[in-house]
């Protein structure tokens, strides 16, 4: 048997989705709220028949390596990987996947730099600088070895000289891993002189590495991270993840710092959900990320964040994947790390009693202008408007309105006149964005209803000419046709999964959406109604539709002055609005 489907028939997807998603049933199937969008209604379907899942919110949807992929953000042979090892498969080398040896080597080549690293911070003497600088930044032994902190020596090419002459790889692949930079016509070690800090993702496997320079002269930059590989991509990953994740988990929420020795610092005070994104501004994959794992999310980050405008860009990316978001006030100190050294049970009030995120944005703006003058009151109205604009909760965005309209000493409706304003150009923006990505029609969406209905408890039904006529979408009459052709014109027991492993591939993903969109239904006079509705409906499109060409023959008849046939197609239409006018009362 193929490896790959051997996997596949030894995984139950349920119990691999119960995992992450907390699943009900619904029917013959089950529904959850989807891991990959932010919703509140649930949306996310899963069919132990088809060994599927789809989201009818985001239209995401596969089988269990698509569900590993998008969840755990691996490509397809790492998911591979992942499932195999959970069911006991043993993989053979895999061949046809485009740069996976390439990004093997590399995972290699991180994983024996990262030992290296280690061990010369560890245990060699070429590590006694670092040992006593990290020793003066209070990070302690339990810390080093939960991080894999390690010490690249201050010389030339110690590593490149290690993995070429004693572990063999070649220097273009340890170039290819971000390790080394070639200048003239030699390599040299990117971090050299550094403390190291592996970068790593939930699973623990090492992408790259950034470094901080012990004496910081001036010279050169404090931190430097290493470049984008094949495996590493900027702004994907968050710092202490693979440490954190069981204890943000736990929790239910995640603490936000900006740099590694903020992340470490708050763990060695017992902040153990913490995790830090590198930078001020959560980037939309990070958000993602960090959405399987908690819902809520408190930022601890600079003291001069707020006024930061990719910083609050990354807020509204948060509430946009569903987060709730709090702010933490760090008062006097500069960052977390300071804090966690000077006052860690202040440390861990402030993050107890962290500010709603819309309350700090407001008093971070009046912080940064004097609301007593006309250019101060200007400047507020200017970024206040578009963050209340932005507030989907109509009873804190009145509250949030009354607090900003008593600070500047106006009335609420004039600030609610210029947060007007700003929602008129949201909503054109995003009407925009919807009329642009719209291409399903009224009709095909009703064909698929029924479609999904007829399917799930009417099969047989698609065999009758007078049911399978409604249909003029091109993927529902293809459906059909081969649903016709599988069964031979007797579809008496129809078993969805044998149906769907015949189909052709572009047909496959269509069939299992409508096989999921109505499978959690179980009231048969439910489903009868609407099968009856949506017929109807199609119904009256088609009688419009034939109105509407027979309006325009009409019209074109009268200018060429063909009485008669004026006459025979107005007696036509008549008939055809009593149609209308008929099934229009059978509706009501």
């Amino acid at each position: 048997m193929d490896q790959i489907e051997e996997v596949k028939r030894k995984i139950d997807i349920v119990e691999l989705i119960s995992e992450s998603v907390e699943l009900k049933r619904a029917g013959r199937n089950f529904k959850g709220i989807c891991p990959f969008h932010g919703e509140k209604t649930p949306s996310f379907m899963v069919t132990p028949e088809l060994q599927i899942f789809k989201c009818f919110g985001c239209g995401l949807g596969g089988d269990c390596f698509r569900y590993v992929q998008e969840f755990e953000k691996v490509d397809f042979p790492q998911a591979l990987k992942i499932l195999a090892d959970r069911v006991g498969v043993k993989l053979k080398p895999l061949k046809g996947f485009t740069g996976y040896e390439e990004r093997e080597e590399i995972y290699r080549i991180n994983y024996t730099a990262g030992e290296f690293y280690k061990y010369v911070l560890n245990t060699h003497k070429a590590g006694e600088k670092a040992r006593v600088y990290l020793k003066q930044r209070k990070v302690d032994a339990e810390a080093i070895k939960a991080f894999g902190l390690g010490y690249s020596p201050d010389q030339p090419s110690a590593l490149v000289d290690y993995l070429t002459k004693k572990r063999g790889y070649s220097p273009k692949v340890i170039e290819n891993a971000g390790l080394v930079v070639f200048r003239g016509s030699q390599y040299f070690d990117r971090f050299r002189g550094r403390v190291i800090f592996p970068l790593k993702d939930h699973l623990g496997n090492v992408l790259a590495f950034a470094g901080r320079v012990i004496e910081d002269r001036g010279e050169v930059a404090k931190y430097i991270n290493g470049p984008d590989t094949q495996v590493y991509k900027k702004g994907r990953t968050l710092y202490g993840l693979d440490v954190a994740r069981s204890e943000i988990k736990k929790a239910g929420r995640a603490i936000i710092v900006e740099g590694e020795l903020d992340c470490i610092s708050c763990w060695q005070v017992g902040i153990k959900n913490v995790v830090a994104i590198k930078g001020s501004a959560l980037t939309e994959d990070q958000a993602s990320l960090l959405f399987r794992f908690c819902s809520e999310v408190v930022l601890a980050l600079d003291s001069d964040f707020a006024g930061d405008a990719a910083a609050r860009r990354g807020l509204e990316t948060m509430r946009a994947q569903g987060f709730s978001v709090k702010v933490a006030v760090l008062g006097e100190y500069k960052d977390p790390d300071e804090m966690a050294d000077k006052d860690p049970e202040g440390l861990k009030k402030a993050l107890e009693n962290a500010e709603e995120v819309h309350d700090f944005l407001i008093n971070s703006v009046f912080k940064r202008y004097d609301a007593e003058t006309t250019e101060g009151k200007s400047k507020i109205s200017r970024e206040i408007a578009p963050i209340l604009a932005l507030i989907e909760d109509e009873i804190i965005k009145s509250h949030c309105v009354k607090i900003v309209a008593q600070r500047l000493q106006v009335p609420e409706e004039a600030v609610l006149s210029q947060v007007a304003k700003r929602e008129v150009k949201q909503a054109a923006v995003q009407y925009s964005q919807e009329k642009s990505s719209e291409v399903r029609t009224g009709r095909v969406i009703t064909e698929e209803h029924l479609l999904s209905l007829l399917l799930n408890f009417s099969p047989s039904t698609l065999q009758e000419e007078d049911t399978t006529a409604v249909f003029q979408s091109p993927g529902a009459k293809r459906i059909i046709k081969e649903l016709q052709n599988q069964y031979n014109g007797k579809i008496e027991n129809f078993d969805p999964v044998a149906f769907a492993k015949k189909l052709p591939d572009e047909l496959v993903d269509l069939f299992a959406s409508l096989f999921l969109a109505s499978g959690e239904h179980n009231d048969p006079e439910f489903v009868k109604k609407e099968i009856e509705s949506a017929k109807r409906n199609l119904a009256v499109m088609q009688i419009k539709e034939e109105i509407e060409k027979l309006t325009f023959k009409i019209r074109e008849f009268e200018s060429q002055g063909k009485q008669e046939e004026v006459v025979s197609f107005e007696e036509k239409l008549t008939e055809l609005s009593r149609q209308l006018t008929k099934l229009r009362s059978e509706s009501l």
